[in-house]
Parts: C-alpha cells; sequence; structure tokens
C-alpha cells in the first residue's frame, strides 16, 4: 500500500500548484513527474489520482489517467508528452499564420501559454478589424472550460480558440470539471477552433470531443 504522504513527488507537487502555465504547461509538468514515477504502478495510480483531485479544471487530466491505467503506462504517458509538443506547435504555427493574414488587432483571454505563444509570433497588425483569440482548459462536445470572461470575449468579437487534442473530453468528464476562476461556454459563441494544426468548425471540434467516450 501507497502512503498519501509519499504519493507526489516535489515535482508533481508543484506541477499541482502551478496557477499560472495554463492546462498545457501544467500537463507537461505533471507528465514529466509521472515519468519518474512510472515503474511503480500503485504509486503512480495513487498519484494520478490526487492529482486529479487537485487540478479540477484541468481537462488534460482525463488523457493522463488513461495513460496511467493502459497496459504500458511508461510508453503511453511518453507518447502523451509527445503529443503534446507536437500538437501545441502545430496549433501555435496554423494560428499565427490565420492571424496575420486576417490582419488587425488581436483581443486575447489571458492565461493560455498556447494564446501568449501566438501573440508572442504575430507581426505588428495593422487594420481596424478585432478578433479575439482564446485558449480552453478543456473542450467537451458542446462546450468549452477557460478562464473567466471567456465568454464575453466570443459575444463580443469572432473569437478564435487554440488548442490541441488533449484538451478534447467526453461529456461525462467534462461536466465534473470546473474550479473559481473559470467558465464553461458553449462552442458555438465561437468563430473557429485550431486544433493541432487544423482550422476545425466548433461543430467538428464537438464531434471529436464525443466520439471519445
Amino acid at each position: 500500500m501507497v502512503k498519501s504522504g509519499s504519493v507526489l513527488t516535489p515535482r508533481l507537487v508543484a506541477a499541482a500548484r502551478d496557477d499560472t502555465s495554463g492546462a498545457t504547461g501544467v500537463i507537461r509538468r505533471v507528465v514529466d513527474g509521472l515519468l519518474t514515477i512510472s515503474d511503480d504502478r500503485a504509486r503512480l495510480r495513487a498519484a494520478v489520482a490526487l492529482l486529479r483531485e487537485r487540478l479540477p479544471w484541468c481537462g488534460p487530466m482525463w488523457h493522463v489517467v488513461r495513460a496511467a491505467h493502459s497496459p504500458d503506462p511508461l510508453v503511453a504517458l511518453r507518447s502523451l508528452r509527445q503529443r503534446l509538443d507536437l500538437d501545441a506547435a502545430r496549433s501555435v504555427a496554423t494560428a499565427v499564420r490565420l492571424l496575420t493574414e486576417r490582419g488587425g488587432a488581436v483581443r486575447a483571454a489571458p492565461g493560455s501559454a498556447l494564446v501568449a505563444a501566438v501573440l508572442s509570433g504575430l507581426p505588428p497588425q495593422a487594420g481596424t478589424a478585432v478578433v479575439g483569440l482564446a485558449g480552453a482548459d478543456a473542450v467537451g462536445p458542446t462546450a468549452v472550460l477557460n478562464v473567466a470572461g471567456t465568454a464575453e470575449l466570443a459575444r463580443t468579437v469572432p473569437t478564435i480558440i487554440v488548442a490541441t487534442s488533449v484538451k478534447l473530453v467526453p461529456q461525462r468528464a467534462f461536466a465534473a470539471l470546473g474550479g473559481c476562476g473559470f467558465e464553461t461556454v458553449q462552442l458555438s459563441l465561437f468563430a473557429a477552433v485550431v486544433l493541432d494544426g487544423a482550422l476545425l468548425t466548433p461543430a467538428e471540434t464537438g464531434r471529436r470531443a464525443a466520439v471519445l467516450a
């Protein structure tokens, strides 16, 4: 039996306390920490259960749980970690290209590492049109969980979500997510979604989340 006090390493405790990196940054830290204990399956699963409780807003934890309970957790976690970086890079590149082509000012929802990366890659924008840009802490079949203020942004200007498929979760998992400072926003409010480098409609994105069930 694993004692509760010895389940989380200092690295995992730091990941669970990270309130500045957004879901992508936090889940990178979580997976990196879990890889160091992946040879102890009982401890790994106990750690994942605790992390899920401490990160109730973090949609990607659903994928981490699945990896930890797979036949080969080490391989599954390594694969998840590789996908995180590859898919994030693809989404950032596509969003930068799309917003550069459209021109105009960008109004962004805070707290997303992907949004920050997109903004840092944009050239000076000209024009009067304004487009919104938001990340996502979870994307379900019909809604998005993200920082409070995202809904107002989407209602005010055409807003694009930049995300990766590790944010997608089925409806039952999405319904259990939430936390102080977060809000649920209907997918239909958004203009488009950049997911793993592909430009999708909100409906297409929702269907991808739904089939995970």
